[in-house]
This record gives C-alpha cells, sequence and structure tokens, in this order.
C-alpha cells in the first residue's frame, strides 16, 4: 500500500514539473514570435534568399 502513495505522489510531481517547463516553453515561444516581428525587416537572410531567387 504505501508504495502506491509513493508512486503517485512521484508522478503527480513529475506531471507538475512538465507542466511548468510546457508553460516556460510557450512563453518562449511567444517571446520569439514577437521578436521575429520587430527584427523582420533586418532578416539579413530572407534578403539574400530573395536576392537569389530572382536569378
Amino acid at each position: 500500500m504505501p508504495k502506491h502513495t509513493k508512486k503517485r505522489s512521484t508522478i503527480k510531481r513529475k506531471h507538475r514539473r512538465m507542466k511548468e517547463h510546457a508553460e516556460a516553453n510557450k512563453a518562449k515561444a511567444q517571446d520569439n514570435k514577437q521578436l521575429l516581428k520587430e527584427y523582420d525587416p533586418y532578416n539579413i537572410r530572407k534578403w539574400a534568399f530573395e536576392a537569389f531567387k530572382e536569378d
């Protein structure tokens, strides 16, 4: 019986950790999207790609 409660608590802890990581990743992704929007005009790779595409 005690084994079951221990296992359950570790699973809860694992789920809590996973949820925290997921929220952190979501926040990071949101920040990256915002940065991409702000710096899109300065994106040199995009310019290079468009320049080569015309040839």
